[in-house]
């Protein structure tokens, strides 16, 4: 007896969002040991002055994280929602030159050491939890601001029954506005506004 065909739902959509203070976080290391010690920043989305972004990887990891907040009952389905680049997009994509980039007036220690041509961070100190529950610690968090508003392009297609086009379009458009994507995003950085959700569904016999 040859297997019952069951019906598979899919459904894909052409997005483009506007975002206009996305914020990007160096990464820091310590050298050297005491009074000598250095801090070596280096930036791995800033590549010859200019910088690199992943919007499916982000509003893919973004839609991920806001779905089950929306309903508990998406996070299972989450796994069949998926975010490519847009046609013709490479992952990765080029959004900006280091000159656009906002930095902060608070100077760092002077043992500290900047990639060339990026200004000082803008930097404060929070509270991190520290191992196995045993409190905080008190540690300096260092990022840029992007004050430009830049267009991003993906493109989302899903197998999941209980998520239609329309959902993630509301969520896109509502949410968007309170969360955002890229770094900083918990303290508002990288909120965006829905420019564009174009859906195309149909219903498959696999």
């Amino acid at each position: 007896m040859s297997p019952q065909a069951s019906p598979v739902y899919f459904w894909e959509a052409e997005v483009e969002i506007e975002t206009n203070d996305l914020a990007f976080s160096p990464q820091t290391a310590s050298e050297g040991r005491g009074a000598l010690a250095k801090q070596i920043f280096t930036a791995d989305w800033l590549h010859d002055g200019v910088i690199w972004f992943s919007p499916a990887k982000r509003l893919g990891g973004w839609l991920k994280a806001q779905m089950p907040l929306a309903r508990s009952t998406y996070a299972n389905q989450m796994a069949a929602v998926k975010v490519f680049p847009a046609d013709g997009e490479d992952e990765y994509v080029p959004i900006a030159g280091v000159g656009d980039l906002v930095g902060g007036k608070t100077p760092l220690p002077k043992t500290s050491q900047l990639p060339e041509g990026l200004p000082i961070p803008f930097w404060t100190y929070i509270n991190v939890p520290q191992e196995k529950g045993t409190g905080t610690r008190v540690a300096p968090t260092f990022w840029y601001e992007l004050h430009k508003p830049v267009k991003h392009r993906v493109r989302v297609m899903s197998f999941a029954r209980g998520i239609s086009p329309e959902i993630v379009k509301e969520a896109l458009s509502k949410l968007g506005r309170a969360t955002g994507i890229g770094d900083k995003h918990s303290v508002g950085k990288g909120r965006f506004k829905l420019l564009k959700f174009e859906a195309k569904q149909e219903k498959l016999s696999l």
